[in-house]
This record gives C-alpha cells, structure tokens and sequence, in this order.
C-alpha cells in the first residue's frame, strides 16, 4: 500500500509540475515528506521510471524525465506511422468481441469527460486505443506503441487539462468507432492521423514551440512500418491480448 501511495503522490506531483523536469529525486526526502521508509519510494521510482516520468541515472539517482520539442516531434511521427499500421491490421482482423471492447471503452471514455479527472481520462482514451490495437494481432507492435506513448506521459497530461481537447477527443472516439464498425480502413487511417495530429500540436504548444515537421522521424517511421508488415503478414493473425492488463 505505501508503494501505490508513493507512485500516486510522485506521478502527481510530477504531472502537475510540482516536480519539474531534471530535479532530482532523492530517496531519503522523499520518504520523509511522505512518512514512509525508503524501500516504497524505491519501488514508486522505478515505476514511474517504466511510465517515462522519471530517469534513474548512475551516481546521480532519479530525476524527473524532460523532453524537447525534437524529442515530441520524432515521437510523433513514428506513432503516427506504427498507429496507423495498427489501425489498418485492426480493421482485418477485429472479431465480435474485440468490437464490443472498443464499444465499451468509447462509453467509459466518454462518461468520464463530464468530470475533472484528467488522470482517469487519459487511462480511459488509453484503453480506447488499446482496444483497437490489440485487436490488430501483433503484440510487437502494441509494445513499441505503449513505449512510445509513456515517454510523452507528462507532456500529455497538461495538454488533457483542456476543456476542447476533452470534448475534440470524445468526438474523435465516437468518429472512429464508427470507421471501424463500417471497416474504412481508409477514414481510419485519415482520423487516426489527424487525432494524433491535434495531440502532437497540444504538447507542442505546452511547451511554448513552434511545431515543425518531422522529415527525418516519418521516413525512419514508415521504415520502420515497411518492416512490420512484412513480419506481420508472415506471422498471420494471433489471439488478441487482455488490454487491461496493459492499461495502467
């Protein structure tokens, strides 16, 4: 219990900028600040380590993770890339069952944007994505998707402390759970893109920058693409994985 008490008290502190980026997070204050010995904070650091939040460096310890404006840029575009990938598997492979997933994360997702729980509406668009990409069958590409998303964990959150961002996002969901209903690859992929387009422009203007395109990051993307699909159309489709045991 003092472990999922420390990680909740970091992470919050963390997103919302109480812990600023580079500050070092030193193992012995931190458990006195929160009552507790050093062995919960030990193991709240290495999670939020696994979430992006928090580098632990060689004789120096854990400090808070930063990013830059070529670091989201690059981020970015090889979501764009794998996610559309994913999207486009999605659409081949989905099932009864992995629909009705879908279906149900849109509504919780979409219950939530009443309130002010920013943490829970990231976790909810989290599962709402993750049911579709599950659904496309290769568990490569859901881990690198996931990896990627957690290094961008904090950034995300201050740009979901929009109230538009709240209510373009619902609306985004609902547009593409009906392309995947009708299987549209096509408006699929032209929605995927543009709802991580809007995301990649909202973290890029909470960090106060101009976004540029990132030439370099969407040709290592598409690379990168190209080579997954060939391993996919090798491996042909496999059994769908619990998303809610990736969710957290």
């Amino acid at each position: 219990m003092d472990s999922l008490r420390a990680y909740d008290s970091l992470e919050s502190a963390i997103l919302t900028g109480r812990l600023k980026p580079r500050e070092r997070m030193v193992e012995q204050e931190l458990a006195e600040q929160l009552n507790m010995s050093r062995t919960p904070i030990r193991e709240a650091l290495r999670r939020l380590e696994e979430r992006g939040l928090v580098r632990i460096l060689p004789r120096r310890g854990a400090v808070v993770s930063d990013i830059s404006q070529a670091d989201v840029e690059n981020i970015y575009a090889v979501r764009s890339t794998l996610e559309v990938l994913a999207s486009q598997l999605a659409v081949e492979r989905i099932g009864p069952e992995g629909m009705e997933r879908v279906r149900e994360m849109e509504a919780a997702h979409a219950s939530l944007a009443v309130g002010g729980d920013v943490r829970g509406l990231m976790l909810a668009n989290d599962r709402f994505h993750d049911a579709i990409y599950i659904a496309a069958g290769n568990p490569c590409l859901f881990e690198i998707i996931q990896q990627l998303r957690r290094q961008v964990h904090a950034v995300r959150f201050n740009a979901w402390s929009r109230p538009d961002r709240i209510a373009r996002s619902v609306a985004e969901h609902h547009q593409i759970l009906q392309a995947l209903t009708l299987r549209d690859s096509a408006l699929l992929i032209e929605l995927t893109r543009e709802h991580l387009r809007v995301a990649r422009e909202l973290c890029l203007a909470h960090l106060g920058r101009r976004p540029e395109p990132p030439v370099r990051a969407e040709a290592e993307g598409q690379a990168m693409t190209a080579a997954l699909g060939q391993a996919t159309a090798r491996e042909g489709p496999t059994s769908p994985m619990d998303p809610r045991s990736r969710s957290e």
